[in-house]
């Protein structure tokens, strides 16, 4: 699974640069010529890999999610999301200070320690019990914070809804990021697969409203789209409802 995951991005980061310098040059005239920068001009590309990746979820990640779930009890599916999310957090305060926020890269960091040491290796979550808030920042949200606002829509096959600046972004926190750091390959496929099932997994209970949906790719463009937003902007523009029982989860 790491071995693909890291073709496919080195592969989005060859085949993006031409498309990188044409967005940036692009913006200003999409803006002025519709008054709002026109997120998904590559959408008939899009909705053929989103195709594609809905028929790799039913047949693998959806089984795969759904037995897990079955046989892992909520307890235990509870802790393995409470070990990755504390895996990331110094992660998430080194972004932070890219970002110029200090207190709440400290915050993050006291969340690693207290979680890592009271919290059994980050099984448990003694730190929001003491009113430390779980926060996520990656790449994409920094470069957005230096300048890089807009950009547009793009599905990647297996790996889903991104935007230009996020899939460079992701690129350069993948070699940053904690699976790096297992030094065995096994180790880090089977911690890589384990985090990735669980997140599929927490994503089971959405099912229904998606499907209940007219237009699901409509719906999950602009979902990703306006909870990117929100996460870029520190939760200063209004969340839907139904966005709100995601805030402690990855995107």
């Amino acid at each position: 699974m790491s071995h693909l995951l890291r073709s496919l991005t080195m592969l989005l980061a060859l085949a993006g640069a031409p498309a990188l310098a044409a967005e940036q040059a692009q913006e200003p005239a999409n803006e002025a010529q519709n008054g709002s920068f026109d997120a998904d001009p590559w959408e008939r590309f899009n909705r053929r890999t989103h195709a594609f990746n809905q028929r790799v979820d039913r047949y693998v990640a959806r089984p795969l999610a759904t037995v897990y779930t079955t046989l892992t009890p909520p307890v235990v599916r509870r802790g393995v999301g409470n070990f990755f999310t504390n895996l990331f957090q110094p992660f998430t305060a080194l972004h932070q200070l890219l970002q110029g926020k200090p207190a709440q890269a400290g915050s993050a960091m006291a969340r690693f320690a207290i979680n890592t040491t009271l919290g059994l290796g980050g099984l448990l979550d003694p730190a929001s019990d003491a009113g430390l808030r779980i926060r996520r920042e990656d790449m994409g949200q920094t470069m957005a914070t230096w300048g890089w606002r807009n950009s547009r829509y793009v599905v990647l096959p297996f790996l889903g809804p991104t935007t230009v600046r996020d899939a460079f972004g992701d690129a350069g926190d993948y070699q940053l990021g904690p699976f790096r750091h297992f030094e065995r390959e096994k180790t880090r496929i089977f911690v890589s697969g384990l985090y990735l099932v669980d997140l599929r997994g927490q994503a089971l209970a959405a099912e229904g409203f998606v499907s209940d949906a007219s237009d699901d790719y409509v719906l999950i463009r602009d979902a990703w789209l306006q909870r990117r937003r929100f996460l870029i902007n520190d939760g200063e523009d209004e969340l839907p409802d139904y966005l709100f029982d995601l805030e402690d989860y990855d995107d």
